[in-house]
């Protein structure tokens, strides 16, 4: 194949994978939007949405401190940017999820990259094309949650410092090292895989590789503590009290507690009767990728080990699981293509013919786990909520917004300002007595239990068990509301 056509074939190939890749990841968020964890929106778009609109419910890590204000400063500035086009959540909401959308196709470009030097162009599309499908990934993919977005830098510099050939720049030792920083500042518990990656790389030359990475990772560790000082007080402020409440006050096991298996439970109940093809694709890839396979198993095995466990805390492992996948996916499609030119079918016939049967498994395959019970559970999640929100926002303003139905949880599952995206008091009573004593202060009611009858409010649309009411009048200056503490916290923090 002359070289010029191939570059255009390799060209057209990889953005018609990332165009794939943004396009399914907007699905979840823009299209059928949905919210698994209200930490989406709480730990970071809400936060934005305070910097940019001054507006915006404080959890108890923003109030002490806990987390790092880099997330949502790169969230706000989209904010910023979508005021260009227009006020309000139906232009900062698409813009952020495209942004992150992006963001999450560097994991797809990086995966065709590694495969097309195994093995060729056509198995280089077929495990882009993996990890641009695989349903786990087309669900999480956009959202913006620090263990995503460290995910998917994290392949970004395995690539950067494992490309398949021995990598002797200084310049790209120094942005794989920077990038192994940023993973850590956006999540800590990668430092183990993260202190792998370093070894593994750096082995038998330490002295020509290792100050160039340890140059970049500091970099960005001092970058990190200068925003820590500006934003919290001193320089890594915001990892200190990480570990101060998590693991010295026990905050995060007040959030539930799991055995060392939930994890790989999990997984079964999401890939069900294809896990074990997906395992032996995996394995088949860590023959070829064995670094990813070690990071994939330290990050699950530290994970594992941790009393507090939430499924999109392993996503950065099931990243590196779906990279390795597409790679065995590709091997095998590499040995059918051999095994028919070895039968004297011409490679013009062998190529395509393998190309179709591995892309049309893997789109079978997702759209299968796409629509299992586990996966179909989080699409729905809050999604007639955020549903309820748009159509707050949209609606003649309000004085003030009451959520009620969830025992004074509402606020987690409301969307928040961001959603809302009205400067207005917002109350989540937790019982018919609490919303008796707070009605006078909000005309404006989202519930998913019927208010008791003669506080006045009437049914203006329901989306699915979630409905919005409104009365006539104004409201009463009351006070807003306390955002809750874990009971660690609020012991920690009382006089």
């Amino acid at each position: 194949m002359p070289i010029h056509r191939e570059r255009w074939l390799t060209g057209a190939g990889l953005a018609s994978l990332v165009l794939l890749a943004v396009l399914l990841r907007l699905i979840p968020l823009v299209f059928v939007p949905s919210m698994p964890y209200p930490d989406e929106i709480f730990q970071t778009s809400e936060q934005a949405h305070r910097l940019v609109y001054g507006s915006g419910l404080i959890p108890w890590e923003f109030q002490l401190g806990v987390r790092s204000w880099l997330l949502p400063g790169i969230i706000a500035g989209l904010m910023e940017v979508s005021r260009l086009a227009g006020n309000g959540p139906d232009y900062y909401i698409p813009l952020i999820a495209i942004g992150f959308a992006a963001l999450a196709s560097l994991p797809v470009v990086c995966c065709f990259l590694w495969a097309r030097r195994l093995f060729g162009l056509s198995d280089g599309l077929i495990a882009g094309a993996v990890v641009a499908m695989a349903p786990e990934l087309v669900y999480f993919g956009a959202r913006p949650l620090y263990e995503v977005l460290a995910g998917h830098l994290f392949v970004a510099a395995l690539y950067i410092l494992d490309p398949g050939y021995r990598v002797t720049s200084r310049r790209r030792i120094f942005w794989g090292g920077a990038l192994l920083g940023l993973v850590f500042v956006l999540r800590i518990q990668l430092g183990p895989a993260l202190a792998i990656v370093a070894l593994w790389t750096n082995w038998r030359a330490a002295r020509e590789r290792g100050p160039a990475m340890l140059a970049g990772a500091a970099s960005v560790l001092v970058a990190a503590g200068i925003l820590d000082t500006l934003t919290l007080g001193y320089p890594v402020a915001s990892v200190w009290r990480y570990l101060v409440y998590n693991v010295y006050y026990g905050v995060s096991s007040t959030f539930g507690v799991e055995s060392w298996d939930f994890y790989l439970r999990g997984e079964l109940g999401v890939w069900g009767p294809i896990s074990g093809t997906l395992l032996l694709m995996a394995m088949l890839g860590g023959r070829r990728m064995p670094l990813l396979l070690m990071a994939a198993i330290t990050i699950l095995a530290v994970h594992s080990s941790i009393a507090h466990k939430e499924y999109r805390f392993i996503y950065p492992a099931v990243l590196l699981v779906i990279v390795l996948t597409g790679i065995g996916l590709a091997q095998i499609a590499s040995w059918g293509t051999q095994q028919l030119r070895a039968a004297k079918v011409s490679g013009s016939v062998a190529t395509p013919v393998f190309t179709m049967l591995a892309l049309i498994f893997w789109a079978l395959a997702s759209l299968m786990v796409w629509t299992r019970p586990t996966l179909a559970s989080l699409r729905d999640s809050t999604h007639d909520n955020l549903r309820a929100a748009s159509f707050v926002a949209r609606a003649p303003a309000p004085c003030g917004i009451g959520l009620y139905g969830l025992g004074g949880n509402d606020w987690a599952y409301s969307g928040g300002y961001t959603y809302f995206h009205r400067p207005l008091p917002m109350y989540w009573p937790k019982d018919a007595a609490a919303l008796a004593a707070y009605a006078a202060g909000f005309d404006t009611l989202v519930y998913t239990e019927p208010p008791p009858e003669g506080l006045g409010f009437t049914r203006k649309k329901c989306f699915g068990r979630v409905c919005v009411a409104r009365r006539s009048g104004g409201c009463a200056p009351l006070p807003m509301m306390a955002m809750p503490f874990p009971d660690p916290v609020a012991r920690s923090v009382s006089p």
